[in-house]
Formats: structure tokens, sequence, C-alpha cells
């Protein structure tokens, strides 16, 4: 769902900035107050916020209707998010355009679908979501009028794929996996399964099972193991039908052969594209027990530094992934970097985390930086600019490899594995 909310996000945007056409300094002031309508949890007081926008800035229905249909789908969202369904929908329905309509609908859907809030009620937005993009997909009036005809054409393409896939998804969860299958197969129309996200070719081949389509699953996760491409469930799913074709002793000589081709590509990639030669920057941080942890004392072993926070959800979906890994290497230090993580509580917070997942194991606190407690650091001094980042530093204390990101399970355990081999020399 990640990726819907995203692709969601990011159209929300595009039609502000495309519809507002106001002074630089200006358009923040209003970002800013948009931004504190996310932010705000009371509906009723984004329903004044949005009224004060609307005068303030002299928007009117002419000019800025999608502006304004946006802010009226921020309240929509808000009155959601406090389960007043109700008024929910008299927002919603406050809002002009199809177009906008949808993807406040999708969002919706994505957003008790994410929450497991009243999925009844998530199947019934994400149906709509459908109905009413199909209503006017191929409907050129039904183009916002300030969204250019390249722009619109393009998304539209696009759109198929988070309407369809949640409403999938949706209904897989209600074990209704029959028509699931009909809208996942809408969305991926026109995705090279070779490039399509992790979740939904994982989403795609649980649904084919269901339906007994075994040989289509097989083939398309042998494909996208070969690549490395796959997640842990994928393997998994993978080896119980290599175990069905051909037994024990060919399936383990088969996805060995397999892993070994994709090791020796990754390190190749790695050391081609991505090794860099640095002096890693010292640090002096406490883990959850208060001890103190130097990188200077660690001189000697690799060390594998990985920035992440209870907040980021790519984080912690990689920390499946970063489990396996570091338990196949013990010889290796694994370092988890707990940053930006403000207000009080922090420490409590992240051991609470912790303590109910039973990972990470070695956890450090990165420190606000004082003056602009925003920056931490460890990850300034590391230049993080964005989590999860995985940092591997060699027996020498040099930085080898800066990576951030969580592309899959695999991808991620394959791109470590050839990081860790180069730092170590092998």
């Amino acid at each position: 769902m990640k990726k819907n909310k995203s692709i969601i996000t990011l159209s929300i945007i595009l039609l502000f900035s495309l519809s507002w056409n106001a002074k630089a300094q200006t358009k923040q002031t209003m970002q800013s107050r948009i931004q504190s309508m996310n932010e705000e949890t009371d509906p009723e007081k984004n329903v004044v916020s949005m009224h004060s926008i609307i005068r303030d800035f002299k928007l009117d229905m002419v000019n800025n209707s999608e502006d304004i249909d946006n802010l009226k789908g921020l309240v929509a969202i808000s009155f959601l998010k406090a389960g007043a369904f109700q008024k929910f929908e008299v927002y919603l329905g406050l809002i002009s355009n199809k177009f906008n309509q949808t993807s406040y609908l999708n969002f919706a859907a994505c957003d008790l679908f994410e929450r497991k809030i009243n999925l009844d009620y998530a199947k019934v937005l994400a149906q709509r979501t459908v109905e009413l993009y199909d209503s006017y997909k191929n409907d050129p009036s039904a183009r916002p009028v300030n969204f250019p005809l390249e722009d619109w054409t393009w998304f539209m393409r696009r759109a198929a794929y988070p309407y369809y896939e949640t409403y999938a998804e949706i209904l897989h969860e209600k074990g209704e996996d029959k028509t699931a299958l009909f809208f996942e197969e809408k969305a991926l129309k026109g995705i090279d399964l070779e490039d399509a996200g992790t979740s939904s070719v994982s989403l795609y081949t649980a649904l084919l099972a269901s339906q007994g389509q075994e040989d289509k699953v097989y083939e398309i996760l042998l494909k996208r193991a070969s690549i490395g491409k796959s997640s842990l469930d994928m393997n998994l799913r993978l080896r119980k039908l290599c175990l069905k074709k051909m037994g024990s002793d060919r399936t383990s000589v088969f996805l060995d052969s397999i892993q070994r081709n994709i090791n020796n590509t990754y390190k190749v990639k790695i050391a081609k594209k991505m090794m860099i030669n640095l002096k890693a920057p010292d640090f002096s941080l406490s883990d959850l027990n208060g001890k103190r942890i130097t990188l200077a004392s660690l001189k000697g072993k690799v060390v594998v530094l990985d920035f992440w926070a209870t907040w980021c959800t790519p984080c912690i979906a990689s920390m499946p992934a970063m489990e396996k890994i570091s338990k196949a290497h013990p010889e290796v230090v694994f370092l988890f970097v707990a940053t930006g993580e403000n207000g009080k509580g922090a420490v409590q917070r992240v051991a609470s985390y912790v303590k109910k997942t039973k990972f990470p194991v070695h956890v450090l606190m990165d420190i606000p930086l004082k003056g602009t407690p925003e920056l931490f650091q460890v990850a300034s001094a590391y230049k993080v600019d964005g989590i999860p980042t995985k940092i591997v530093i060699d027996r020498k204390g040099k930085l080898r490899f800066s990576t951030t990101g969580y592309p899959s399970d695999t991808e991620l355990i394959n791109e470590l594995e050839a990081m860790i081999a180069v730092a170590k020399g092998q």
C-alpha cells in the first residue's frame, strides 16, 4: 500500500502546484497552512482552516477550483480518520471534479485498509473508486482545467494501477480471491512483471495460486528470483513449488546456482558503480542500556550501520531482511542507529519497539544537534538525507558503501551481501 499512497499524494501535490500561480512566498505560506491541516487531528478545526484559507487567499471556484477541491478532500480525510464516516461522505460529495473525488476515495480506502478499520466500508470505497474511474477514464472533459493534456494522459494510464490494486488487496483480505485476481490483472496490465513492485507481484502470485495456476506462479517467481527481485515470502513459495517439481536434492542445487549467479552479478555491479573510499567519521553513541559505543573501538571489523526510525515504514519493512543477513554474518558488527526520534521519550519509544519485535538487537540512539534539533549528529556526519540508509565500513575504518531506500527483501540482502564481501576483500 505504500506505493499506492505515494502515487496519490504526488498527484494531489501536482494539482496544487499546477493550479496555484501566486508568488513563491505566498505559495509557501499557503502550503504551510495546508501542511498544518494534514497534521491536525480535529476535523472541525480543519473545516475552519479550509474556510480561512479560501478567504485569506481569495480562492474562487473559477480560477482555483482544484485548490478548493483538495481543501475539501483534506477535510473529508480528517473526518474519515476521526471515524466520522457520514461527514467524510458529505465533504467528499462537495468535491466538484470526478478526478479529485477518485483520488480521495482511494486514499480513504487505503487508509482504512492499512489501519484494518471497517474493512467492509473500505471495500465499498475501493469499489466506488474503480467504478468512478472507469466512468471517466476515456472522457477528455474530466480533465481538470489546469492539468496539461500530456500530463493527464500519462496520469490516467498510471492511475489504473493504484485504484485497481487497492480494490484487489481489500478483496483478497476478505477472501474474495477470484474477483481480486480480476482486478489485480487490470492493475498490472501493461506493466512488465520484472519491473513491478515486489508487493504487487507477491499479491498477484498469491491470487494466481488461490485459483490453481501454479505453473504460472512458478514461472513468475523463478524469473523474479533469477534477477534478485523477490521477497523472503516469495522465495519460500518458490522453494515449495520447486520441491514439488524436482525433489529436495535437485531443488537445493538449482536454487543455490541461481543465488551464486546473483551474488556474482551484484559483486560486479557494486564494485564498479557503488564503491567509495572515504574515512568513516568516528562517533560515540549510547545503546539502549547506556553503554557507549565508538567506531574507533570496532577497527578490524566490518561494520554495517542501519539508520532507521520507529516512525519510518520502509525502515520497519526492511527489518526481517536485516535480521536474516545479520544472523548470516556473526563476524560483522551490525549497529542500528535510531535517528530522527524527536520529542520526549525517544529512548523509551525505541526500546518499546525493540522489546515488542525482538529486533534489532544492537540499537544506538543518535543525538540531536544543538540549535537544530531536527538534525542528528551521526546521521549528519554520514550525510544521511533519507532513511533507511545502510552504511558499510571496512576493517580499516573506510566508508565503502552508502545506500538509501528499501527495494525488496532479496534486493536488500543481495546488495548487502555483495557490499560485505567487497568490504572484507573477498
